[in-house]
């Protein structure tokens, strides 16, 4: 039996529906990219956290500055548009500290835990674990929290450019001059 038939006896009796399928198949691309970029390891992760090594910094950065520079030159030419979220400024805080507390604990994200769990690494299991709990937790007490939590201190469907009434290509043009020179100067020495 080849591998292909074993795939496709997997999937018939799995019951998998085609996009169900392919989210396996990016997630897996995605997570094999993790490690092999070593953007999944932890000890990585935690010298990015401590400034002592900028791998994982220099590549996000990459990513977001790429990312910004072709969602702006989409969006200017009418071939991508936005599904802007309401700024709510204390949530976001609460979630991305708590978010931020595991992963310097840790040194793993939701992306990378998975990742290297499905590697097989115990600490991710872990990790993973903790981080269902956490959302577990979240869902419980949301109802409690968010809610009143929201009305503090939202600016609504907004953007940066929308709210400080400036054009966008300031920003994307800030941003990539700021960022650039933040590579340039993390840059790996010879």
């Amino acid at each position: 039996m080849n591998v292909l038939s074993e795939i496709q006896t997997f999937i018939s009796i799995a019951g998998l529906s085609q996009t169900q399928i392919l989210a396996l198949g990016v997630g897996g691309a995605f997570g094999m990219a993790l490690i092999l970029s070593e953007l999944a390891d932890p000890d990585r992760i935690i010298g990015t956290l401590r400034l002592k090594d900028f791998h994982a910094m220099r590549t996000i950065a990459m990513f977001v500055l790429t990312s910004m520079v072709g969602v702006w030159v989409l969006t200017e030419a009418g071939l991508a548009n936005f599904s802007i979220k309401p700024a709510v400024m204390i949530p976001v805080a609460v979630g991305g500290g708590l978010m931020g507390f595991g992963f310097g604990m840790t040194g793993f994200c939701p992306g990378t835990g998975l990742a290297c769990a499905a590697a097989g690494r115990g600490d991710a299991w872990i990790s993973v674990l903790g981080m269902f709990l956490g959302a577990l937790a979240f869902i419980v007490l949301w109802p409690y929290i968010v809610p009143p939590l929201s009305e503090i201190w939202n600016y609504g469907k907004t953007t940066i450019p929308v709210f400080t009434k400036t054009p966008a290509y300031y920003w994307v043009g800030g941003t990539v001059l700021v960022g650039g020179l933040i590579l340039f100067l993390t840059r790996p020495g010879k």
